[in-house]
């Protein structure tokens, strides 16, 4: 593998890393996991939501998503009902109890959040658009859709 191509792995798994490690910390303040505080989080942003479409956005398995959401059901933080449209499709919504928690999550004690906050304060905005740019396009080429 070519040297640039080498880095350019290794920096996208060092940031995967330390987001996962910030996010894991926000979830255990809740009592939750990262995986189920990014399912809450995607289910808050996008109420709704089938269950293979989050399996599909989270970039996870249908099967670790659904025994995840059945884990988040039993704790009371979402709800999962048949579509009106497709008997056979489930959709998935928060609770209120859901709503609460993420929100507790994402609060003023977020290490996530005050981390991100200090990116956005130290770096130009400029600067951050043309790394969210360059990732998309690189995320396309790396799958095949350039």
């Amino acid at each position: 593998m070519e040297t640039l191509g080498r880095e350019i792995m290794y920096s996208v798994f060092r940031m995967q890393k330390a987001l996962c490690r910030l996010a894991r910390e926000d979830a255990a303040r809740v009592g939750i996991t990262e995986v189920q505080l990014m399912i809450l989080y995607t289910l808050w942003k996008r109420e709704n939501i089938r269950l293979n479409d989050l399996a599909e956005k989270l970039n996870l398995s249908n099967s670790n998503v659904s025994s995840t959401v059945d884990r988040l059901v039993s704790a009371g933080l979402v709800a999962r009902e048949t579509s009106k449209e497709d008997r056979r499709a489930v959709i998935l919504s928060l609770t209120d109890k859901g709503r609460q928690t993420i929100k507790e999550a994402f609060n003023h004690e977020s290490i996530l959040l005050q981390r991100l906050r200090k990116i956005e304060q130290t770096i130009d905005a400029e600067e951050i658009l043309q790394l969210l740019s360059l990732q998309q396009k690189m995320k396309n080429i790396l799958l095949g859709e350039e």
